[in-house]
């Protein structure tokens, strides 16, 4: 299993997945901790190796792991792309995408906050505030402690918002239409006939 290559063209974030997929492959391989270093020269590749050259030339021998991860992270992984990060987590919005994308991105991000999402009680009320706002109303008046609850309750009212309406049931609710109103002649012009008739016969 060989370790990823990095060429320094993608970011902060790759770099960040670069590191941690090495240290798991390099220690699942059971290489030595001290070879760890010499592997860089493979590893990296375009500007991140001539970068890598220039540096090592000023560092003492022998390179540790820790040294190389810590010159790494200054170039490629900076404070000010942590801080880019813990805002967007600290900002984070639902936005009308489903709850398990929201809260993937969630999760992701909040490895960046670890004094916000440490604490169960800061970890739920940061995850909740961020829901789109029909799922927020919904659950006001909830007893819910975790990060966990709030997730399984978000995901219920998503479902049931998400329910098609039944036709049936809305053709039930559904307004009578009103009865058609059909006049009919006055009483007296019906009547009045037959009172002209009881005359005749009185007269015969």
């Amino acid at each position: 299993m060989r370790p990823p290559s990095f060429s320094g063209a993608k970011g902060p974030l790759a770099a960040e997945e670069f590191l941690k997929v090495t240290e798991t492959i390099l220690t699942v391989t059971r290489i030595a901790p001290t070879k760890w270093v010499d592997l860089m020269d493979i590893q990296l590749t375009d500007m991140a190796r001539i970068w890598w050259d220039a540096m090592k030339t000023h560092l003492e021998r022998p390179i540790l792991w820790e040294t190389f991860t810590d010159r790494f992270n200054r170039k490629y992984f900076p404070q000010s792309a942590r801080d880019e990060l813990l805002r967007r987590f600290v900002e984070l919005k639902q936005g009308g995408r489903s709850v398990d994308d929201y809260e993937a991105e969630f999760s992701s991000l909040s490895r960046y906050a670890p004094h916000l999402v440490t604490e169960p009680t800061i970890r739920r009320h940061q995850f909740q505030k961020g829901l789109d706002k029909y799922i927020r109303l919904a659950l006001v008046g909830r007893a819910l402690v975790t990060h966990n609850a709030v997730l399984d309750a978000a995901r219920e009212i998503e479902s049931v918002q998400k329910e098609p309406e039944d036709p049936h049931v809305m053709q039930s609710i559904a307004p009578a239409a009103p009865a058609r109103n059909i006049e009919h002649p006055p009483l007296r012009q019906q009547q009045a006939p037959q009172r002209w008739l009881f005359s005749q016969r009185q007269l015969l």
